[in-house]
């Protein structure tokens, strides 16, 4: 049996690399867990999706009133509403893709006849067209009938960019409907409206309407199986490295 030195791993720079090695397993472990999680959350959310895709589009009023401002209970219900857009309140929404093309959306205020308002993501914009109000995109003027489904607020993840707490925003990383109702006039709705169909109609083909998600399952469960698979080559690789090292170091005598 070959005998083998480990006296080496009590050195300061081999305790530096078990502390790395140690906080990498956990780390790829807990990615894996986090995208089962996310692969999780995608199957409901497709669910729900194929759910609610066969019930009738009624007024966004009767939705707010029959659903009450829980968003979850609002989330993709089809809508129909009439309203005037705010031109002067639009902000853009940055970094969406669209058919593999990066851009953006733009959300404008829709003020209804009780003075409520709903914002209304008209579809996308490309990317150097990141200002509100450009005449390219502008919406129809007067009252407009649209149609959609009704999106929540969305939630800044860990590490998400932020946006300025005060004065007033014209670009914004997410949808953040509590932030836009500081500087909207009219008190918005507690969820969106994906834009589907609007009439009058746009008189360009800018912003182009966002279709609805599709029930993908999207690359959560093989991202998870690659963060696992990280894990465990760190987790026997490590060990294995120890062992030769401490084989070269027996070899090399004292």
């Amino acid at each position: 049996m070959t005998n083998r030195d480990y006296s080496f791993v009590r050195r300061p720079k081999w305790i530096a690399g078990h502390i790395i090695v140690l906080v990498a397993i956990v780390v790829f472990v807990n990615l894996g867990f986090w995208q089962l999680r996310r692969h999780a959350e995608r199957v409901e959310f497709n669910q729900l999706l194929v759910d609610r895709s066969t019930e009738a589009e009624i007024p966004l009023a009767e939705a707010l009133e029959r659903y009450g401002p829980a968003q979850d209970s609002l989330e993709l219900r089809a809508v129909s509403v009439t309203g005037t857009y705010a031109a002067q309140e639009e902000v853009i929404l940055l970094a969406r893709s669209f058919e593999g093309i990066s851009g953006h959306q733009v959300l404008t205020p829709l003020y209804l006849e009780d003075g409520r308002a709903v914002i209304v993501d008209r579809g996308w914009v490309p990317i150097d067209l990141d200002e509100p109000g450009l005449e390219v995109f502008a919406p129809p003027q007067g009252e407009v009938d649209l149609g959609g489904i009704l999106r929540k607020t969305e939630v800044r993840a860990s590490f998400g960019p932020t946006i300025p707490a005060e004065g007033v925003v014209t670009r914004v990383p997410r949808v953040d409907l509590e932030r836009l109702n500081d500087q909207v006039a009219g008190e918005l709705a507690p969820v969106y409206l994906q834009l589907l169909e609007q009439d009058p109609a746009q008189s360009g083909e800018l912003p182009r309407l966002v279709p609805l998600p599709e029930p993908t399952e999207g690359p959560h469960r093989g991202y998870a199986v690659q963060w696992f698979l990280f894990g465990a080559v760190t987790a026997v690789g490590y060990p294995i490295l120890l062992r030769r090292t401490a084989e070269r170091h027996q070899s090399d005598g004292p």
